[in-house]
């Protein structure tokens, strides 16, 4: 489902494949179970350009660790998405609520803080 690791205070994990309802909820699960071991981290990157496809529940899944990362003070971000991804990332207005990067370089050079939840 993904790898991952620690770069300093980066937690980066490469998602691959579709993140869709058939594995939205193990991806989640997976994810909460990888954050709550590197309690240190202070930012996670979700890597995302082995991703394929990516529909609401995947969304959902993303927005779920975002909320359960800011109550913990830590940042969330997004990096290399393919243009099928972008797009519906574009679509859902997620780059208003985390931080969107077309590469991981570009995430890791970047100083981003916290983006608080709140929903409208």
């Amino acid at each position: 489902m993904f790898d991952w690791v620690l770069r300093g205070s980066d937690l980066i994990v490469d998602l691959q494949g579709e993140l869709d309802l058939s594995c939205s909820e193990r991806a989640a699960q997976a994810l909460d179970s990888l954050i709550d071991a590197n309690r240190g981290a202070r930012r996670v990157i979700l890597r995302m350009d082995r991703v394929t496809f990516i529909d609401s529940s995947g969304i959902g899944m993303v927005f779920g660790r975002h909320r359960r990362l800011v109550a913990r003070g830590v940042a969330l971000a997004i990096a290399g998405a393919g243009a099928r991804v972008s797009r519906t990332l574009d679509l859902l207005g997620v780059s208003e609520l985390i931080p969107v990067y077309a590469s991981l370089d570009r995430a890791l050079s970047a100083q981003e803080g916290v983006r608080k939840w709140n929903p409208r």
